[in-house]
């Protein structure tokens, strides 16, 4: 996961590993929903970890 792929972040790539290894664990997983389910949480959780900083920040000025 270390190698950088063009076009992908690491938040992308760190998901598709974390759902290569939940492939592994359950073979009839969907992909696919999966991924896209997981991708909503984690962009859900970076853009609440932003938002609450910028609150944060606004209250001691």
């Amino acid at each position: 996961m270390s190698e950088s792929v063009p076009g992908k972040s690491d938040t992308d790539l760190a998901i598709e590993a974390f759902v290569d290894s939940m492939e592994e664990i359950h073979p009839n997983l969907d992909r696919e929903e999966f991924r896209d389910a997981i991708d909503r949480c984690v962009r859900e959780a970076l853009d609440s970890e932003d938002g609450g900083e910028e609150s944060e920040e606004e209250s001691d000025g």
